[in-house]
């Protein structure tokens, strides 16, 4: 996932860091960075919530974007944005409404109407709400793609990885939806 985000680190320089904690020479700090938080993330994801169906709050959202972001940028990792930002032509939610958004999203993803839906379908659309909505400066991307696997494990399917080759088409369709 952090391949998507333009990261350049190889699948073995990424098992290295996340096995030895040791940096990799010659190799940007962010970028290795990136991976121990992706990493500290999937983890939580895994261990804490995937078994709590129906219970995703906004707190669990925040400390998800936490680890996400900590190792590269701990003062904007597990807080909202305060500033306008713009990823394209999507001009997301004023700062101002983005709490409120979010409150609105969380209400839904545990509503018997999202849940009723297939759990491909839900997955898809709580991770176009959350990036549509926008609500770090950075690290949306990656915290959405980590609560649609959330959604996907918690109903028994495997986590879906987005490769690196896939990142065009998974931005255009971002930007058609």
């Amino acid at each position: 996932t952090v391949a998507i985000e333009g990261n350049t680190l190889t699948l073995s320089e990424i098992r290295h860091i996340i096995e030895t904690r040791y940096a990799v020479p010659g190799k940007s700090l962010v970028e290795q960075n990136e991976v121990i938080g992706m990493h500290a993330a999937m983890k939580y994801v895994n261990t804490t919530l995937v078994s709590r169906i129906g219970t995703v709050t906004i707190s669990d959202i925040l400390e998800i974007h936490r680890r996400v972001l900590g190792y590269v940028d701990p003062v904007e990792a597990g807080r909202f944005r305060t500033t306008q930002v713009f990823v394209g032509h999507h001009i997301p939610p004023h700062p101002q409404d983005v709490e409120k958004q979010m409150q609105e999203f969380v209400q839904w993803i545990n509503s018997e109407d999202a849940m009723s839906l297939h759990p491909v379908e839900f997955a898809a659309l709580a991770h176009y709400k959350l990036v549509y909505i926008h609500p770090f400066v950075d690290g949306n991307g990656r915290t959405s793609r980590l609560l649609m696997n959330l959604i996907l494990m918690q109903a028994g399917y495997p986590p879906i990885t987005i490769r690196k080759e896939q990142r065009a088409e998974y931005y255009h369709v971002l930007e058609a939806a």
